[in-house]
């Protein structure tokens, strides 16, 4: 539920912008204590004598720096974002957040079900993270909410995750399921309608967020981290009409996806070209009951980290309209990508020029509404 500033509030309070960040990663590692003491026995032994066997072709391409993270975000454990109590003072309370969306990284490369280790390690990692969030960080502060990790490939195991987290202590401060977009079929095929059901029974948005790895881009793998970083849109496009066209979405009524660090603006081009192509195409999938576009329209939030920054800044302003058109005022939450060297503050991802009332509802009230995380009073970045 939405916490909105109260008719007459005091000077102080209505001049303040609360801030809801979508995505901000730990790193907590495989074998951190963290992760280890929550596996079997036999889980531990196998990672010491095998490891994990992660044969994936990209996972080899260097980042910007090892974890790609800000220079000044190096935690008393030696790496960034690993003690609540550093990440909460560096960045909940220099801008005093209602609320900030954790999501692990490490736990997304390990748990996308096509990685040559054994299925029930998977399951047991899904849970190792899921539980080390709970009881490192959302016990350590209440505006740390968290993603489910869940293994896709076994969406009976991701159904028992999901509930497992949901109705277990701070269930209600898990607050969506997020994986990354790649997966062994399509994403919209009905091999994850079950995932897909639980999200919706549960109220979850089912999140998206990029990742490193096979199947990057359509025609091969990428050999720079340039490459990499500069190509997030790419998997969005067979992502999106992938579930538009199997149905997913008249199946599941209630289902909302949130694309998490995968850019905004490509959204309405593609919008246009899928409903020039359903005019002339749409015998192949009489099923669907509305233009492709009103599903995207509907159904799909996105993040502002990266940010679009033209080069000539008053070019946003029209883009952002144009975006509004499309999706409505609803859809563009903002993201900080905390700890990483390109995340965002608040104050420059949305550019202070734009009306108060489109900063609101970018930076505080959309995640808010979409991720039920109370808006604070009196809390968050200068108005003006």
């Amino acid at each position: 539920m939405t916490i909105t500033t109260p008719a007459g509030a005091p000077p102080e309070v209505a001049a303040r912008i609360p801030v809801v960040d979508v995505d901000v990663h730990p790193t907590v590692h495989v074998t951190d204590r963290a992760i280890t003491e929550r596996l079997s026995r036999r889980w531990v032994d196998h990672l010491e004598l095998i490891g994990l066997r992660n044969t994936s072709t990209e996972a080899s391409i260097v980042p910007q720096r090892k974890f790609t993270h800000r220079l000044d975000a190096i935690d008393p454990s030696g790496r960034p974002a690993v003690i609540p109590g550093f990440t909460r003072k560096q960045l909940i309370e220099e801008y005093d957040m209602s609320g900030v969306v954790l999501g692990d990284a490490s736990a997304l490369n390990l748990t996308k079900g096509n990685t040559n280790f054994p299925a029930q390690l998977g399951v047991e990692l899904c849970r190792a993270y899921n539980d080390a969030h709970r009881d490192v960080w959302l016990a350590d502060d209440p505006r740390f909410y968290s993603s489910i990790n869940v293994l896709v490939e076994d969406p009976a195991e991701a159904v028992k995750e999901i509930a497992r987290c949901r109705e277990g202590e701070f269930g209600d401060r898990f607050v969506q399921v997020l994986i990354e977009p790649r997966s062994e079929y399509a994403i919209g095929h009905p091999k994850y309608w079950p995932i897909f059901e639980a999200c919706e029974a549960y109220g979850l948005p089912l999140g998206f967020h990029t990742s490193p790895g096979r199947r990057m881009t359509a025609c091969g793998t990428v050999n720079f981290y340039f490459e990499w970083h500069t190509g997030f849109p790419l998997r969005n496009y067979t992502l999106a009409s992938s579930l538009i066209f199997e149905g997913a979405f008249d199946r599941f009524p209630g289902l909302r996806i949130a694309l998490i660090e995968q850019a905004w603006s490509w959204a309405v081009p593609f919008m246009w070209r899928l409903d020039h192509s359903w005019k002339m195409l749409r015998a192949e999938v009489p099923h669907l009951e509305r233009r492709p576009s009103e599903y995207l329209a509907e159904h799909f939030w996105f993040a502002t980290q990266p940010m679009e920054e033209p080069e000539h800044l008053e070019e946003f302003a029209p883009l952002l309209e144009m975006f509004h058109e499309g999706f409505g005022t609803d859809k563009l939450m903002f993201s900080s990508d905390y700890p990483h060297w390109d995340s965002d503050s608040p104050y420059e991802a949305v550019p202070a020029y734009l009306p108060e009332a489109t900063r609101r509802r970018i930076l505080g009230e959309n995640a808010a509404e979409l991720y039920r995380i109370p808006l604070l009073p009196g809390t968050g970045i200068r108005a003006a």
